[in-house]
């Protein structure tokens, strides 16, 4: 037989430690990617917060879009229809009960309050209110003579989860 005490190797214990350790770098490791906080999550997050920007602009851009026609409507054709509404009342009659906003991708509803002096604008992702609510924002008629459209908000309120779950508005 030969003599084993001068062969050279890895022990069984220096072989143990080291799987040990491995595995608690690999459990390291997956808290990070899928805990409450982790990568994944994270980047779940900042894509609702982008799809939500994304819908708000979209809506300030149709708000725009009717402000400068309104504009337009009054000043250069001196359309009577159009005379006789203030800039909030125009807007209101072009919203209605819902408007597409960047080709049908988010949809925009305007909700006047019972005074008729504030109302909200929500943006739905889909073709029709009965999509997800992603952004909010509450908007003023301003005095009676001018009609000026401001908004009452600072911010648009975005809408925490997009996936069919309850919503939730994080005040961003």
């Amino acid at each position: 037989m030969r003599n084993l005490k001068n062969q050279k190797g890895v022990t069984l214990v220096a072989l143990v430690v080291t799987i040990i350790v491995l595995l608690i770098l690999a459990g390291i490791s997956l808290s990070l990617v899928a805990g409450s906080n982790g990568i994944m999550t994270r980047a779940v997050n900042a894509s609702n917060t982008n799809e939500s920007a994304t819908a708000a602009e979209q809506a300030e851009l149709k708000i725009a879009e009717i402000q400068i026609d309104y504009y337009e409507a009054y000043y250069v054709t001196e359309d009577a229809t159009v005379m006789g509404q203030s800039m909030v009342q125009y807007i209101e009659s072009k919203i209605g009960s819902g408007i597409a906003c960047s080709n049908t991708r988010y949809f925009m509803v305007c909700d006047k309050d019972a005074s008729g002096k504030t109302g909200t604008i929500k943006v739905y992702v889909g073709n029709s209110s009965a999509g997800t609510l992603v952004a909010t924002r509450k908007y003023e008629t301003g005095s009676e003579d001018t009609g000026n459209f401001t908004w009452a908000d600072a911010k648009w309120s975005y809408m925490k989860t997009l996936n069919g779950g309850n919503t939730t508005n994080t005040g961003v």
